[in-house]
C-alpha cells in the first residue's frame, strides 16, 4: 500500500519537531538528532501506515527514545565532526525553534529517565501509566521518577538563581 505525499508531508510536519526535540534532549546533538529524526520516519513509512493518531504517536516516541540509546551505545558517538575549529558549544547548540527556557536547560542535566519522564509528562501531556509504557516501567515507577526529578529540577533551578 502506497502512501500519498500529501499524508507524508501532513504527518512529517505534525510530528517532525516533537521526534527532534525528544532525539535531542536525549543526545543532546543537534545533527545527530536530525539524522535519528530521518531514521524514525523512514523506519515509520517502510511499514503499514498506523491510523490511529494516539498510536501513532505513541511510536514515534517509542522508537526515538530506542534510535537515541542506540546513538548514545555507538561507536559514532565518539566521532569528531569535520568542522573541529568551532567550540563544542557551538557544533551542538540547538536551533532557533528551541526555547533557551532555563527549565528545559536544566532538564538536560537529569538522568535519562527522570529527564525523559518529566519531558514525556510535561512537554507532552502523557500520564503516568502511558509514560510507563514508553519507558518500560510501572506507573508507580514514573510517579517516583518524576517526584526525583522535579526535586533535582527545583535544586539545579535554585542553584543557577543563587549565582
Amino acid at each position: 500500500m502506497r502512501i500519498a505525499a500529501e499524508e507524508v508531508r501532513a504527518i512529517i510536519g505534525k510530528y517532525s519537531d516533537m521526534v527532534l526535540k525528544i532525539a535531542y534532549q536525549n543526545t543532546r546533538d543537534l545533527y545527530e538528532s536530525e539524522d535519528i529524526v530521518q531514521e524514525v520516519f523512514l523506519a515509520l513509512f517502510s511499514r503499514p501506515l498506523i491510523k490511529d493518531e494516539e498510536h501513532l504517536k505513541a511510536w514515534l516516541i517509542r522508537v526515538t527514545l530506542n534510535k537515541s540509546r542506540s546513538f548514545l551505545r555507538s561507536a559514532r558517538r565518539k566521532v569528531l565532526p569535520l568542522d573541529e575549529s568551532l567550540a563544542p558549544a557551538e557544533r551542538l547548540a540547538p536551533e532557533p525553534s528551541f526555547t533557551r527556557d532555563d527549565v528545559l536547560e536544566q532538564l538536560f542535566s537529569l538522568p535519562e529517565a527522570e529527564r525523559n519522564a518529566l519531558y514525556l509528562h510535561y512537554y507532552e501531556g502523557y500520564s503516568a501509566k502511558e509514560i510507563g509504557k514508553f519507558l518500560k516501567r510501572s506507573e508507580n515507577a514514573v510517579y517516583i521518577l518524576l517526584s526525583r526529578g522535579r526535586a533535582k529540577l527545583k535544586e539545579l533551578l535554585k542553584e543557577d538563581e543563587d549565582d
